[in-house]
């Protein structure tokens, strides 16, 4: 259920920008740490994260965008993430400070051009260009940044995208000899969109503004991570998930976050597989956290799928929801995404089950994903409710063709969900703030 925008959510990751040169701008950063909700502890958020990526949001923050002819400098919400690399801090700080490299480092990157450099600052044009199965969905494209490189950060400012205002700021901190805690924060005005496709899909999702910010923050880290991580893969038994093996006062550091930002906290986390019958798949999962005021016992209903087409009306266009004889619940879903360029119609099932009145877990049983499994579950936390939900999903190749024209997209494994899953925990809190 909570994939029915999963293709505007991958799209949306990608700038389509109209390209302009620009000489050096005048910028003095000061786009918050991604330490700051930790006191600056660098150990702290390492301890958290661990090599998963973790996502998250700050408090509302003045900063300043010189490209903004009004209001340049507002309040905005920046978004952070951050992921322990087994790598010394040298390595962190040669990856991130070769702009040419990176047509190597972030898939869809096909060029990248130094067009103006003055000591610390330098100015890139970069190509991106992903070519899809339905011509009205590819791109080929360019954006222009400007790094500033500083001793263990890149501040970058968008100077030409049609997400025309955005700021983000890469920070390294050495842990040992061998491992450095890598941090990303940003922040991008997804309600000035100029490009045609982009401006095209947020006006027909514009739920994927949502999800978007913290798309791009495992994008980019899942670039790097794969860079400079060698390839693993754990395997997983029937029924199991994996563990973000927090403490409890970890969990209550990040219920903290989540109910001072109202937004939610999440973990990728590392490849995993899972058995099925004709043998394992490869599943990234994704597990999210979301504080609400409200008790358990109002919000225990989002665990029933009948309950979801109040979340996404447009997408959703009905649900049949049959009772079988173990007391699980066989929810057939019909969807059709509209994209403002395409329509995508498709249709899956989820087998239910509900442990609890509070909780429920399922996976994919027919329909055109056939690979989805996950939970969830309210539970009682301090005076409110903290939601934990771990869920993965992907796209088989035999899926339909318009559904299978997202496995073009980079990360189309892991993406969607991460997405997804920021989208479903801020619905649910919309709708519980109308009462």
């Amino acid at each position: 259920m909570k994939y029915f925008n999963y293709r505007a959510l991958c799209l949306s990751l990608i700038f389509v920008p109209s390209l302009s040169y620009s000489a050096i701008i005048e910028w003095k950063e000061n786009i918050p740490s991604a330490l700051k909700p930790f006191q600056n502890n660098s150990t702290e958020l390492a301890s958290i994260a661990k090599d998963q990526i973790l996502i998250y949001a700050h408090t509302n923050t003045q900063t300043s965008i010189p490209t903004r002819k009004k209001q340049p400098n507002p309040n905005v919400k920046f978004t952070s993430s951050a992921i322990v690399l087994p790598v010394n801090e040298e390595k962190v700080a040669k990856t991130l400070s070769q702009f040419e490299n990176f047509v190597g480092l972030f898939p869809t990157l096909k060029s990248a051009k130094i067009l103006n450099q003055e000591k610390n600052i330098t100015q890139v044009q970069y190509k991106i260009s992903i070519p899809t199965p339905i011509p009205v969905l590819n791109f080929n494209e360019t954006i222009v940044f400007q790094h500033h490189i500083e001793a263990n950060s890149i501040s970058s400012l968008i100077v030409d995208a049609p997400v025309p205002y955005g700021l983000g700021k890469f920070e390294w901190f050495k842990l040992d000899q061998n491992h450095t805690l890598l941090t990303l924060t940003q922040w991008g005005d997804l309600n000035q969109p100029k490009g045609f496709l982009f401006s095209k899909v947020l006006n027909a999702v514009p739920e994927a503004k949502m999800g978007i910010p913290s798309g791009t923050h495992a994008f980019l880290l899942e670039s790097i991570r794969k860079k400079l991580t060698a390839p693993s893969s754990s395997a997983l038994k029937p029924g199991q998930f994996p563990s973000d093996q927090l403490t409890t006062n970890q969990i209550a550091k990040i219920a903290q976050i989540s109910r001072i930002t109202e937004h939610p906290v999440s973990f990728v986390h590392t490849p995993t597989t899972v058995p099925y019958q004709h043998g394992a798949e490869s599943m990234r999962f994704v597990t999210t956290y979301q504080y609400y005021s409200q008790p358990v016992q109002q919000l225990q209903k989002w665990t029933q799928p009948v309950h979801y087409k109040k979340l996404f009306p447009r997408q959703l266009k009905s649900i049949d929801i049959e009772t079988l004889k173990d007391q699980t619940q066989l929810a057939d879903f019909k969807v059709e995404l509209g994209l403002g360029v395409i329509q995508i119609p498709f249709r899956f099932k989820l087998n239910f089950s509900f442990p609890q009145s509070n909780q429920n877990s399922f996976y994919a049983q027919g329909g055109d994903l056939k690979y989805i499994k996950g939970k969830m579950q309210f539970d009682k936390f301090q005076q409110g409710t903290l939601l934990k939900m771990t869920n993965a999903g992907k796209i088989d190749e035999k899926a339909p063709f318009l559904i299978r024209a997202a496995r073009s997209l980079p990360y189309h494994d892991v993406l969607p969900t991460v997405g997804a899953n920021v989208v479903f925990a801020l619905k649910v809190k919309n709708e519980e703030q109308k009462k």
